[in-house]
């Protein structure tokens, strides 16, 4: 874990004033940062300890008119989960706020046309997180592509931080006329939905309320209404905090208000 990791994490855990801990001993609810952080996360599940997982956030860490130097401005915080999984309604203010700031997450409705497949390679932690063997999923999800499309497939690793913001970004390939985006569980599922194309996913995590699973339907991909992907990322919106927020305590109160 970097520094700025575990700094990020300690904020969390003091902004809520003894309520978790980063003690795995301990009775109280446990604070964890990354996938790889596996063993701490299933220990927990299994004795139905709760825990906040923190990450990544899902938008506004893209170079933007809200974010010119694409730094990591949003860190995501879940309860009992990876990612939001389930959709909610919650007040659209947070969203319309990151909308304001990136005008490519506005919703323009869906894309017609496209004449390729583009493949989001997984990170491996991911897979073995879900007991998954990387590069038989890569194997047989591309097999499954060319069983129901003859579509080209471009496959797309994940690279280095600037690579995809400035060199070549899921806003550059989405733009090359893909079809659908097939996924593990990247965010970039949301991204690609939320940018009119049609995203499959193998595992629960924050499309699932907005993509499909079944490779067998690329021929007629499901396509959720504006008003569903519109509430999901306006939950999404609501699980997700810079780190002023973090530290002052805004995440936890949020988080607390909308758990149940």
């Amino acid at each position: 874990m970097s520094d700025d990791d575990n700094h990020i994490l300690n904020l969390f855990v003091r902004s809520t004033n003894g309520a978790i801990t980063r003690d795995i001993e301990s009775d109280l609810p446990l604070a964890v940062r990354g996938i790889a952080k596996k063993k701490n996360i299933k220990l927990s599940e299994k004795n139905g300890r709760d825990y906040y997982y923190v990450d990544t956030g899902y938008f506004g860490n893209f170079p933007s008119v809200g974010n010119t130097t694409g730094k990591k401005l949003y860190h995501r915080i879940v309860k009992n989960n990876l990612q939001h999984t389930e959709s909610r309604k919650v007040l659209p203010d947070r969203w319309n706020k990151l909308v304001g700031q990136d005008p490519r997450l506005e919703w323009t409705g869906w894309k017609h046309g496209g004449k390729k497949i583009l493949l989001i390679l997984p990170n491996p932690k991911a897979c073995n997180f879900y007991g998954i063997d990387c590069q038989t999923w890569i194997d047989n999800t591309t097999a499954s592509i060319k069983k129901y499309s003859n579509f080209p497939i471009e496959i797309r690793e994940k690279g280095s931080r600037v690579y995809r913001n400035f060199e070549y970004s899921i806003y550059d390939a989405f733009d090359t006329g893909v079809y659908a985006t097939v996924c593990f569980n990247s965010i970039a599922a949301v991204e690609s939905i939320l940018y009119g194309i049609p995203a499959f996913v193998s595992v629960p995590c924050a499309a699932s309320p907005l993509a499909n699973t079944d490779l067998a339907n690329l021929p007629n991909p499901w396509r959720p209404s504006g008003d569903q992907i519109l509430e999901q990322c306006q939950n999404l919106a609501y699980g997700q905090f810079t780190v002023d927020e973090i530290a002052d305590g805004t995440a936890w109160r949020i988080l607390n208000e909308t758990s149940n």
